[in-house]
């Protein structure tokens, strides 16, 4: 019998719990905590690969709409480990060629290459070593692993949704059609970032430099970076 009243008293306060949870979500709904624009937009028609690039070149360019010049650009670049200097001159663009993003400098010379895979797909065959070979490769020395030691102006983004996936052995690969003279694996070794841990990350570090009081711009990054934590 006690066993019985034992049971009955687990349950009582299984439901409760459960009701005061229900309660706060509730309380969270009616404040608005849960409203996203971007879950909104995915919602309606979907938030493919390509809007991506451009959200994050929204956010690396220096567009008169965030009106933070190339303050979201440096943030990005210092933890990639390049140093970006306030005479600087980068182009960004998204989508242009096969690239998903990529950043240039001018003097001295520079190149980002981000491959975003938001939405999982898989590598295409010998992807990023064409990308490196097309955008990045000028020079029989930056042909050797050796040369990018001492060159980390140049580098290669692999974006991940989350660290569950990885790069393909075959997108590192020398294409068969290639030259003698180029290497048989890609020179240069990708940095793998996730939009889970390293874009929240960064986007946290750019809300944190700007002022209080630039409302929409803190709102639109929050609401970008919380949709981040689950693609």
């Amino acid at each position: 019998m006690s066993d019985i009243i034992d049971f009955s008293k687990a349950i009582e306060s299984f439901v409760a719990i459960t009701k005061e949870i229900h309660k706060k979500k509730q309380e969270k709904i009616n404040r608005g905590e849960f409203i996203n624009v971007f879950c909104l937009w995915n919602e309606f028609s979907g938030i493919t690969e390509p809007i991506h690039s451009r959200i994050l070149h929204f956010f690396l360019s220096n567009n008169p709409m965030h009106g933070q010049g190339n303050l979201f650009l440096g943030l990005f670049l210092k933890r990639i480990g390049i140093d970006i200097q306030e005479c600087d001159e980068w182009i960004s663009t998204a989508e242009i060629g096969r690239v998903d993003v990529m950043l240039k400098r001018i003097h001295p010379r520079s190149v980002v290459i981000i491959e975003n895979k938001s939405n999982w797909a898989g590598d295409q065959e010998n992807q990023l070593y064409r990308y490196w070979c097309e955008n990045i490769h000028h020079c029989e020395e930056d042909c050797s692993e050796e040369y990018y030691k001492s060159h980390p102006e140049y580098k290669i983004v692999y974006l991940v949704p989350n660290m569950g996936k990885s790069i393909s052995e075959n997108s590192l690969e020398k294409p068969k059609e290639f030259g003698d003279n180029l290497p048989l694996f890609l020179p240069l070794n990708p940095i793998t970032l996730s939009f889970e841990k390293d874009i929240v990350a960064w986007l946290t570090e750019c809300i944190n430099k700007l002022s209080p009081d630039n409302t929409p711009l803190i709102n639109l990054i929050s609401q970008y970076k919380s949709y981040c934590k689950n693609l």
